[in-house]
């Protein structure tokens, strides 16, 4: 006899088992989604940090002040130091009734340094009478070689150390007016370097220097010329 099952002998579902997966299926899609969202923020950050760098790097440079510039020119170059320093006058020749020489200074340190500017050039006679040197940007040999009403800046001299000269030119003619057509000529010459502290010199040259008139001096250019002409 075959005696079939009841109702009470088939299988049952477990009603929390099914629910404690989808349960469980919930917190896993839950837990992407958050971890999708923070790798989302990460980049985004990433991609503003970029830009923010990125645009500091092509904002204009800032304009420079004065004081920037000096402070440039003082850490790249300080001023020259009398110690660092050997001066002598060159004779440059003479033509036309004109006269020049050369003040020529070269770095013999090992250290570079920087000179600007006009020199104190004054010429004594034999009698004790003194004559200082007008600055003028150029003249009829050297300087500058710019308009000499100009309002040009004087160029800042850099000296390599035991290799650099900078060079300053006086210059004037022996052609006289009125009653005095000559002059006695300078026995001696006093140089004061520009910025450089006790940088004073005295020179004598071997024959009084006849070249006393209308008497100018450049400022330092670069070289041992005077000119920049």
């Amino acid at each position: 006899m075959i005696i079939a099952p009841t109702h009470s002998d088939a299988p049952l579902e477990n009603p929390d088992a099914a629910e404690l997966l989808i349960k469980e299926a919930r917190q896993k899609a839950r837990r992407r989604r958050l971890t999708i969202g923070v790798v989302l923020l990460a980049a985004l950050l990433v991609v503003v940090v970029l830009l923010v760098v990125v645009g500091g790097g092509r904002t204009g440079p800032k304009k420079a002040t004065t004081g920037d510039l000096a402070k440039t020119v003082t850490s790249a170059s300080p001023t020259c130091l009398r110690s660092q320093l050997r001066v002598a006058i060159v004779g440059d020749g003479a033509g036309l009734g004109h006269g020049a020489s050369l003040i020529q200074v070269t770095n013999a340190s090992g250290k570079a340094c920087s000179l600007t500017g006009y020199p104190k050039f004054t010429g004594i006679f034999a009698s004790g009478v003194q004559r200082i040197f007008k600055d003028t940007l150029n003249g009829y040999i050297g300087g500058l070689g710019t308009n000499p009403s100009s309002k040009a800046k004087l160029p800042i001299v850099t000296l390599r150390a035991r290799r650099e000269v900078a060079s300053s030119m006086e210059e004037a003619d022996a052609n006289g007016s009125g009653s005095h057509p000559t002059c006695p000529g300078f026995t001696s010459y006093v140089v004061s370097l520009p910025h450089v502290t006790g940088g004073t010199y005295t020179f004598h040259p071997r024959f009084p220097d006849l070249y006393c008139f209308q008497p100018e001096v450049h400022p330092f250019v670069p070289g041992s010329t005077g000119s920049a002409k």
